[in-house]
């Protein structure tokens, strides 16, 4: 009887043991934008997430917008293509497609990066900020999206003191994971508010060099500062944008879209950087990586496009793995 005990026991503990040291679960997922005729709640739409989740995509990130019309305006309201009603239906239809929902709300300013907001009032600017912010929230408590991010890229308001304000009334009508997505690396590591939220946010476009080689240095350097600030905060980290145009030259400035520079089409190197990135980022402290970007139209991307977007590309493949 004791000998069986003393097996038994050292079966359970080997189980233990394998079990606690597996990795902790990581997640793929896109951003998921809006097609001016593939609007939340159609069928393009829902084709589109359907595509995105037999890609190998486990999250859906709805990007919402709030907007205001200057970089020193004071009162963000809820963008126009982002009520309420239709974050509701976007949020079902990526359930349905068979994806986990993220809310995602960034800031939009006509002509400007959200970055560049610069209020003359900054309690009169978070008060309009946090009523937006609440509403849609709301609609994701009712949803059980999975986490919300309250803000991306906000740089110019970032180190404002009126963040623990914006958290506590969040968590007042939302109960899942809360995160802030800083625009790059360096941002993130002197953001001084991660002990508000779940997670550490941020976005990944740094310059890279053309040789292979000493891009993969510059992408396992990152991924070890990652780990690192990780450690200090005590969270784990969401590489919430990771994108490369799908154009030959796009590496010196990885974050320019189509309309800041025009590129000749390159499909293999966005496939090679995304996959070598995705290597590269393979560390403990990373919880989950988001593609940019991902259209709610079904035909979007495709083998003449230079945009962000891995649709209808091989990049596409990346979600895969």
């Amino acid at each position: 009887m004791a000998t069986r005990t003393i097996i038994l026991l050292g079966i359970m503990m080997l189980f233990s043991s394998a079990s606690y040291a597996q990795e902790p679960d990581r997640w793929i997922g896109a951003n998921v934008k809006l097609s001016g005729d593939a609007t939340w709640g159609t069928d393009k739409a829902g084709q589109s997430l359907e595509n995105l989740a037999e890609s190998g995509a486990e999250r859906g990130l709805l990007v919402a917008f709030t907007w205001q019309a200057e970089p020193d305006s004071n009162d963000p309201v809820i963008g126009g293509d982002s009520t309420p009603d239709q974050v509701r239906v976007g949020l079902q239809q990526m359930r349905e497609a068979g994806l986990e929902p993220v809310l995602k709300i960034h800031l939009w300013i006509p002509d400007h990066w959200a970055g560049e907001a610069e209020p003359t009032d900054r309690a009169a600017w978070f008060a309009a900020y946090s009523k937006a912010v609440v509403e849609l929230a709301r609609v994701a408590s009712e949803e059980n999206a999975a986490a919300v991010v309250v803000g991306s890229e906000l740089r110019g308001v970032q180190n404002s003191g009126y963040w623990p304000s914006l958290v506590r009334k969040v968590r007042q009508v939302y109960s899942g994971k809360i995160l802030y997505v800083a625009d790059s690396l360096e941002q993130a590591e002197s953001f001084r508010y991660w002990s508000l939220f779940d997670a550490i946010g941020t976005s990944l476009y740094p310059s890279l060099s053309s040789d292979p080689a000493e891009r993969e240095k510059e992408m396992r350097d990152t991924a070890q500062r990652l780990q690192a600030l990780s450690e200090r905060h005590q969270r784990p980290v969401w590489v919430a944008e990771l994108g490369v145009r799908s154009a030959q030259g796009s590496l010196s400035a990885p974050w320019e879209s189509p309309e800041q520079q025009e590129l000749p089409v390159d499909l293999d190197l966005q496939l090679n950087v995304l996959e070598a990135w995705l290597e590269a980022l393979q560390t403990p402290a990373i919880e989950g990586i988001a593609i940019w970007c991902w259209y709610t139209d079904p035909a979007a991307g495709g083998p003449e496009d230079t945009d962000f977007t891995v649709q209808n590309k091989p990049a596409q493949a990346i979600l895969e793995q």
